[in-house]
């Protein structure tokens, strides 16, 4: 690239280039869908307008951030497009991570706060943001017309992470970087404007605004909303509209797949790609994926909110790549690994750096970034991903990955959900506990004979078993091992004591 060019490519204001695409669009077509509801281009237009009138009024500017804590609606579409057209930044927060919103309300100096009011109700918790709260002012001047003017090198989105504090923290990306992380993955399935997209996970977290509300604006393809996630409801979109795409955690495939095999593929027969991340997708569950929804490719991909989808599995790629591996790094992106934890160096897509610093020294001074996470990168440049560098468990002098026996238990007809922590131990000085939540009756015996039947090294098998009704999230979806941890250390005493 020429100086010319990269000083053109600087310049480019993409909120700009975004609006002119909506506004291109026939105004009487379909621009969003909920199970209820629906909206055409036109009235997108006029109520992003309406929203972006009030914002101002309560005293938005170019610049300002603005925290968005909603449900998958058309509102939250609303929403983001009126925060674009102020010239704002996006900070998008899971609608139900209370705490997190007043403590980023704070850290961020956030303007403006939108929460869905109904569902939040009386919260006294809420009453901390004052005036941040956004309360719609119905007699407001209608907004602009055109987006303020924002270059592509200026901040534009707050990808929000999990930190070490317990407290998100805030990943800043410019208006390149959140346009570049939407094209390359939609450039990687080839979708274009006749490929509806099914927003099925929280718009709360970045890969749903990512790769699904931006994807329908980046495509000019329609965008079908699932309020919160139900198998039938999805189902019942996906038949309706025609979905070809969609991107979710590992249980919402779960049920797609129990749903195909239970009832046909028929209804689902549209869906083309379901990629999935966020928590261990078994080859188990691929294969059967594969059986359940022949016309569906169904693979797991690794991302990080520092820089989008990393690495993704080619759609030609043999079944053996599917299976055992997450993927190439994708177009962009070199990824290296050092130590056995997986850096990455993405100019087009990396964060400038965390809001309120780097404490933990990921984003090194030559532009790579070392993710936290444990992975394998073979001669051909697939890429295994092992676990969090982090959750590695020490066990005999052993590096044990709990990703590795997650992964195999979740195979289990009789687990929904399992994380593996370590407990201490004077000889081994870690042994592994599963913290399961269990659909029917099941016994560590069982468990461990089923690692055995899938081959696992007799190390990393559970040795010890307790059930519990939901694993613990962080507000943005992290498993939290420090608590199951303590759970593990207080029934293990208990046993003793008894």
């Amino acid at each position: 690239m020429s100086e010319n060019q990269s000083e053109d490519a600087s310049t480019r204001d993409y909120a700009s280039e975004e609006w002119a695409r909506l506004c291109a669009r026939d105004p009487m077509a379909l621009a969003i869908a909920e199970p209820e509801r629906e909206i055409t281009v036109e009235e997108l237009i006029t109520q992003s307008r309406i929203r972006a009138g009030q914002l101002i009024a309560q005293g938005v500017t170019p610049g300002s951030r603005v925290i968005v804590a909603r449900p998958n609606s058309i509102e939250f579409v609303v929403d983001y497009l009126a925060i674009r057209l102020c010239g704002a930044v996006l900070v998008n927060l899971p609608w139900s991570s209370g705490t997190s919103i007043t403590e980023l309300a704070e850290i961020l100096d956030a303007s403006c706060v939108i929460l869905t009011e109904h569902l939040v109700g009386d919260n006294p918790l809420f009453d901390r943001l004052g005036d941040r709260r956004f309360r719609p002012d119905e007699d407001a001047t209608m907004g602009p017309a055109e987006p303020a003017a924002r270059y592509a090198d200026e901040l534009a989105w707050l990808a929000c992470t999990s930190g070490t504090t317990g407290t998100p923290k805030a990943a800043m990306h410019t208006g390149s970087t959140l346009e570049r992380q939407s094209e390359v993955f939609a450039q990687h399935f080839g979708l274009t404007k006749d490929d509806p997209i099914l927003v099925s996970s929280p718009v709360g977290h970045a890969v749903s605004l990512l790769f699904g509300v931006r994807f329908s604006l980046l495509l000019n393809s329609v965008m079908v909303l699932v309020p919160r996630w139900k198998i039938e409801t999805a189902v019942d979109l996906i038949q309706r509209y025609g979905c070809t795409f969609t991107v979710a955690p590992t249980p919402f495939l779960v049920d797609a797949v129990t749903f195909a095999e239970t009832h046909g593929a028929e209804r689902l027969k549209t869906l083309r790609f379901f990629p999935s991340a966020g928590a261990p997708v078994p080859r188990s569950l691929v294969l059967r994926g594969l059986k359940a929804m022949p016309n569906c490719q169904v693979w797991s991909y690794f991302g990080t909110s520092e820089a989008g989808a990393v690495t993704a599995v080619p759609l030609d790629a043999p079944m053996d790549k599917r299976l055992e591996t997450d993927g190439t790094a994708m177009p962009g992106t070199t990824t290296r690994i050092v130590d056995g934890e997986l850096e990455l160096h993405s100019p087009e897509q990396m964060m400038s750096g965390y809001w309120s610093g780097d404490p933990d020294g990921r984003l090194k001074t030559d532009g790579w970034y070392a993710t936290g996470d444990a992975a394998e990168q073979r001669p051909d440049g697939y890429i295994k991903m092992i676990g969090r560098a982090r959750d590695i468990i020490l066990r005999g002098g052993e590096n044990i990955s709990p990703l590795e026996i997650e992964n195999v238990l979740l195979g289990h007809d009789a687990i929904t959900d399992v994380t593996i922590v370590g407990y201490p131990d004077d000889r081994l000085g870690s042994r592994l506990a599963a913290v399961v939540v269990a659909a029917n009756p099941v016994t560590l015996e069982q468990l461990r004979a089923h690692c055995q039947d899938y081959g696992l090294d007799k190390a990393k098998w559970p040795e010890f078993m307790t059930e519990i009704e939901e694993i613990p999230l962080s507000a943005i979806g992290k498993v939290l091992r420090g608590d199951l941890e303590e759970y593990v250390l207080e029934k293990i005493e208990n046993q003793s004591s008894t």
